[in-house]
């Protein structure tokens, strides 16, 4: 759906009453409405699904699926759209109940005037501009939330000019193992922003820590591990990050619970943090540093292999290692 505002709507009418789905399409037409009439439930759901609609006009009582059914399992997969419930008389309604809890916006009741229908539509129209308004606000603060983020990160590649490239590949690799696994859109973008922010938390590391050129000392290692939990409280701010936090927070976790923060292990480590290490590891391994040099794929996915099972899931962990065999031309290691 569009998120410009609309004067006239495209509607869905569900009625079993041919003769009055007729009358309803005549008089809406005429106001320049979209009218896409239905008799029968179960093809007009499956429309719903697959097209774009702004008001569902239904009626109550149809057989073999009454209306509140239909209502029902349109709410399943779109709670947004404007529904407004129908009947041939006032005392066959749904009742206040029924139309609160299955979020039935308006109710009209049919005769040979359609005067409170046009205006029920008006209001139907205004509702959805309004919540198109309130959408597209919300996606201009997300915007503004992600650049804020950004801005964090680069402040951390200021410090270290490693860890904003790091993430960025780390982002990359696991979008390309998301398609491997099937991921949903809502799973990739998590893990998308997920990989781009996972060392954020960096920003709250000392420059001689991040910067050393030497193997770290037992003190300065415990520092290192507070960034996750960092990154996670930084995130937690904005809700647009609400399902990022838990990856940030727990991307060193390890299978086998020797990971940190929490020392957290198997299944209690999300799925996606899951990937998201696998993905981190191989760029660590793979990327040179002040004190290790460029290392070969091969040697990369030797070493995700040694610790298949320990530290990262084994299932995984095998299933990225084919991916990255199968695509070899396109994972070409430079001096990064």
């Amino acid at each position: 759906m569009e998120n410009k505002p609309i004067e006239k709507a495209r509607i869905m009418v569900i009625d079993d009453d041919i003769s009055m789905m007729d009358m309803l399409s005549i008089i809406l037409s005429k106001y320049n409405h979209i009218v896409v009439p239905f008799t029968e439930p179960v093809s007009a759901i499956e429309a719903l699904k697959s097209g774009s609609f702004d008001i569902l006009i239904v009626n109550y009582l149809m057989s073999p699926v009454n209306g509140d059914r239909v209502v029902e399992l349109v709410r399943e997969f779109d709670k947004e759209i404007y529904i407004i419930m129908m009947s041939v008389h006032k005392d066959l309604a749904p009742s206040i109940d029924a139309m609160t809890n299955l979020d039935i916006q308006s109710y009209f009741e049919k005769s040979s005037r359609f005067d409170q229908l046009i205006l029920t539509i008006q209001s139907g129209i205004k509702y959805t501009n309004q919540l198109r308004n309130i959408k597209n606000m919300n996606i201009q603060l997300e915007k503004y939330v992600v650049d804020f983020a950004n801005v964090l990160l680069k402040t951390v590649d200021a410090k270290d000019n490693y860890t904003a490239a790091h993430s960025k590949r780390v982002c990359e690799y696991a979008l390309r193992f998301s398609d491997v696994l099937n991921l949903d859109n809502k799973q990739k973008e998590t893990l998308k922003l997920a990989g781009l922010f996972h060392d954020i938390g960096k920003i709250g590391i000392s420059d001689n820590i991040l910067t050393k050129n030497d193997t770290l000392t037992d003190d300065e290692y415990e520092t290192i591990k507070y960034h996750p939990t960092i990154g996670a409280n930084i995130l937690s701010v904005a809700d647009i990050f609400e399902d990022v936090c838990e990856i940030v927070n727990c991307h060193h976790e390890r299978i086998d619970s020797k990971g940190y923060p929490n020392g957290i292990s198997g299944n209690d480590i999300p799925y996606l943090c899951k990937i998201l290490s696998i993905c981190d590891s191989f760029d660590a391994i793979t990327t040179k540093r002040s004190y290790k040099e460029v290392k070969t794929i091969q040697f990369a996915l030797d070493e995700l292999n040694k610790v298949k099972d320990t530290q990262l899931d084994k299932d995984l962990t095998e299933k990225f290692i084919n991916m990255v065999k199968e695509n070899l031309d396109s994972f070409i290691i430079t001096d990064k």
